[in-house]
């Protein structure tokens, strides 16, 4: 997966939404203020190998990411989430997660950048 040039497509939080830019800013703030703690978790729980914990917490990110129109990463969290609750290719969990844990970053600064032209509109 190449995590360069993904776009935060925000059409499905926007139609939830219903025009409403103050949901939308709330929506995106939990998803900054919750996500990054998940991901510590789920690092951990790669690391200390509780595939029990790492499906369950990516269970948790899974839907956050759908919500926030990053399919692709949606997609690569359901796959470690799958792995490590059938306890099968479990090399590819870490390295899957890597690439996510570089992708958030991205995502967190476009958040921020959207949240800011909803806060401060032109």
């Amino acid at each position: 997966m190449d995590n360069s040039g993904f776009k935060v497509d925000l059409s499905y939080l926007k139609d939830v939404a219903s025009g409403s830019d103050e949901f939308i800013i709330d929506m995106i703030d939990l998803f900054l203020n919750q996500t990054p703690d998940y991901f510590e978790q789920l690092e951990q729980f790669i690391a200390e190998e509780n595939w029990t914990k790492v499906a369950d917490i990516a269970h948790k990110i899974k839907p956050t990411l759908a919500f926030m129109g990053v399919d692709s990463a949606r997609e690569k969290m359901a796959e470690i989430e799958q792995n490590a609750r059938d306890i099968k290719n479990l090399g590819t969990i870490s390295p899957a997660f890597q690439i996510l844990k570089e992708m958030s970053v991205e995502l967190y600064k476009q958040l921020d950048e959207v949240k800011a032209s909803l806060q401060n509109p032109t």
